[in-house]
């Protein structure tokens, strides 16, 4: 069950692997867990994250055995030796890896470093926990924004005692991550760029804009895209795909899915009850 220094990509926790979605600097996988089943003693070589997100199980680290109920999260670190014991019903894991490149760059703010297991319980970090599983299930361009974020954040809230508290007075600077925002929601950009254009780390733009905006950069942008397709159904001639291409969406099946969610109604439907 350790992790695999050769290859991110490969299988890297026991049990049924139900989906996984790597990144550059780190990877977002679910994995499902038998009833009953028992994973003997291990270790990881990357740190990670888990979120317990259905059923339970026993850990055993370090001679202390502790139970696992759904919506807890746990930050493991490399090397660290533990067991698990799922229960009756089995479970479902939600686990993101963290590559040395993802931690480099955590280290650069206020050295957040993971120096041993933590464990986040409050409700903040449940939010995170379920908003982080509904963005890895969300397969457009925008998760790919939001989970970075959203792992960010979860760990600047595991590690919040050493987390900046932020002040409006030194947030002019997000009126100009809201125009670029504006400017460029046709095209991606990671978090890092985003950053990087309004000189802050990562991190910091990622708390302080859920703070000020209450949704991550990747769910804002998705917003754009949305608004703007709305505007050119209702304003244009312009077919369902050419309308989904011009405003940001890989397809029309993604316009579709997309304003579905967002007001209950295809882009037909949408059109159709607006027109005189």
């Amino acid at each position: 069950m350790s992790n695999s220094d050769e290859s991110h990509k490969c299988r890297s926790f026991a049990g049924h692997e139900l989906a996984r979605r790597s990144f550059a600097d780190f990877a977002v996988s679910e994995t499902k867990y038998l009833p009953d089943q028992e994973i003997p003693t291990h270790s990881h070589n990357f740190s990670y994250i888990s979120i317990a997100l259905q059923g339970s199980y026993t850990e055993k680290c370090c001679s202390v055995s502790s139970d696992i109920l759904p919506g807890q999260v746990i930050l493991h670190v490399p090397g660290e030796s533990h067991s698990n014991r799922f229960h009756q019903i089995g479970g479902r894991v939600l686990n993101v890896e963290l590559y040395p490149s993802f931690l480099a760059r955590l280290a650069e703010f206020q050295n957040i470093r993971p120096d041993g297991q933590r464990r986040l319980r409050n409700s903040y970090g449940l939010q995170l926990g379920t908003r982080l599983y509904r963005e890895f299930s969300c397969r457009d361009v925008t998760s790919c924004w939001s989970l970075e974020g959203l792992t960010m954040e979860l760990m600047a809230e595991i590690f919040r005692q050493h987390a900046p508290k932020i002040r409006e007075s030194n947030c002019a600077w997000l009126s100009k991550v809201i125009e670029l925002l504006k400017d460029t929601y046709k095209q991606p950009m990671t978090l890092e760029e985003i950053a990087a254009h309004v000189s802050v780390h990562p991190v910091h733009l990622a708390r302080a804009f859920r703070k000020r905006h209450h949704c991550s950069i990747g769910e804002y942008m998705r917003k754009l895209r949305l608004e703007a397709a709305c505007r050119e159904l209702l304003g244009s001639k312009c077919s369902i795909a050419e309308v989904a291409l011009r405003t940001g969406f890989s397809d029309q099946s993604h316009l579709c899915r997309s304003l579905k969610e967002y007001a209950g109604m295809s882009p037909l439907q949408y059109r159709k009850s607006h027109s005189v």
